[in-house]
């Protein structure tokens, strides 16, 4: 009974999630000071982790602290040089192929934090580098369908939560991400600080794998 719920919780986030990305995104260009508060908000997921980890770090959220660590001055440096206007296109240039590149490494990293398998995570580097690699071309340099195969690898990171049973840690993960991802998408709503908001919010996020990741 429970592990149908579960499944059932995990098919409504994968359709809210669709649905909240598929909406049109008209939403005005983000201000330098937003960009610059985007930049730094960066540093709050990887803040849960540092607590995390002191005094008696677990070698899991380690792995965690290491895939953040790793994307974070790639995100830091694209959102602040949009924040100088140095890109002709915001969203169609290599500093954002590179951010974006950086979501599916850790992917991969937090699939072998939340499961422990070598197996898995070779797995999911396997489906990552093939996300990675369609950002790269050409064909799909603004297409406006980059966020499918990043949201595949949030699934398959966060599905060993689901596996093992934690499902209060697994919803709360899930909640957080599809609360962040509609202000992220909807940032009009929130006066434009959407992304910002979207950065906080993944304090939750962390700290839901972090707890899962403690009880491998």
């Amino acid at each position: 009974m429970q592990n149908s719920i579960e499944r059932q919780n995990s098919l409504l986030f994968y359709i809210c999630i669709k649905d909240i990305f598929n909406s049109e995104m008209t939403d005005k260009v983000p201000s330098s000071m937003q960009e610059i508060s985007n930049a730094i908000s960066m540093i709050l997921p990887i803040s849960v982790l540092l607590l995390n980890i002191w005094p008696d770090p677990h070698p899991l959220v380690i792995v965690l602290l290491m895939g953040t660590s790793m994307h974070l001055p790639v995100s830091f440096t694209y959102h602040l040089s949009c924040a100088f206007n140095r890109y002709q296109d915001r969203l169609d240039n290599d500093m954002r192929r590179l951010d974006q590149s950086m979501q599916h490494i850790v992917g991969t990293l937090f699939s072998f934090a939340l499961s422990g398998s070598v197996l898995y995570a070779a797995l999911n580097l396997f489906v990552n580098l093939r996300g990675i690699c369609q950002l790269w071309r050409k064909e799909t340099s603004n297409d406006g369908k980059r966020w499918i195969p990043i949201m595949y690898s949030v699934l398959l990171y966060t599905l060993p939560m689901l596996w093992r049973g934690d499902a209060i840690n697994y919803s709360l993960a899930m909640i957080s991400m599809m609360v962040g991802g509609i202000s992220f998408v909807h940032t009009r709503l929130f006066s434009g600080w959407g992304h910002t908001i979207f950065h906080a919010v993944l304090m939750l996020h962390t700290q839901a794998l972090v707890n899962s990741a403690q009880k491998i």
